[in-house]
């Protein structure tokens, strides 16, 4: 199955429309503005993705969009409001689509492309890898602890938030035995890639999918025109 075009877009180019893109959301423009610059994001997303798993990155903001919706009208007014709860989506689906599309070894080349500092990009390398695999570790010792239940285990009431923080903690345990046991994996790791040395190792090239001519002329250029459009001839 042929994968979508920003599976395939330069990481680098993506980064600059990434930061484009949030400082936009940040400009003092009307909110019929900042909709408009989330029309593409969103389409790209919906393509990308799917409808279903595109709307469900944001479960994770609904309840600070909430929050916003009932106390920011109190201070600033609806359209303020319109404007932060907009904002808070634009930027949640930028990041989003970015990691989604991009590998973490794309990103940390991108990084150093850039010129960040070889210690500080190893450290944002370590922490993006680690997040998903403690995740996943998380989701298999919660289905492990799960199976260990029997029928006469009394159920948790999801209002019951002491109950419900005690069963939490053999899981958390569980995870904290699994990341302790990858630190010699982790120190191999490091070691392999030059930690320590004066010269260490560096990253290589980043490989291009695209003719970046191609990508130029396609979406960078088109949509940097739209983002300064947008921004500078305010209504």
């Amino acid at each position: 199955m042929k994968k979508p075009f920003l599976y395939l877009a330069d990481p680098r180019l993506k980064l600059i429309l990434v930061m484009l893109y949030t400082a936009a959301f940040f400009c003092p423009v009307s909110a019929t503005r900042y909709a408009l610059l989330l029309v593409p994001v969103l389409i790209s997303g919906f393509i990308t993705c799917g409808f279903r798993q595109f709307l469900s990155v944001f479960k994770l903001i609904l309840p600070l969009i909430i929050l916003t919706a009932i106390l920011t009208p109190l201070f600033s007014g609806i359209h303020e409001t319109v404007r932060i709860i907009l904002r808070f989506i634009g930027i949640t689906a930028l990041f989003f689509l970015y990691f989604k599309t991009t590998d973490s070894d794309e990103f940390i080349q991108t990084l150093r492309f850039f010129g960040m500092p070889y210690r500080l990009a190893l450290v944002i390398s370590i922490s993006t890898s680690y997040i998903p695999l403690l995740l996943e570790t998380w989701h298999d010792a919660q289905a492990a602890h799960k199976l260990r239940y029997t029928e006469n285990c009394p159920p948790v009431s999801r209002w019951n938030f002491i109950a419900r923080f005690c069963s939490i903690l053999p899981v958390l345990s569980s995870v904290l035995i699994q990341a302790v046991k990858s630190i010699p994996t982790l120190a191999m790791a490091l070691e392999i890639r030059g930690v320590g040395k004066a010269k260490p190792t560096v990253f290589r090239p980043i490989p291009l999918k695209k003719p970046l001519y191609l990508q130029l002329l396609l979406y960078f250029i088109p949509i940097t025109v739209i983002i300064l459009i947008l921004v500078i001839y305010a209504a």
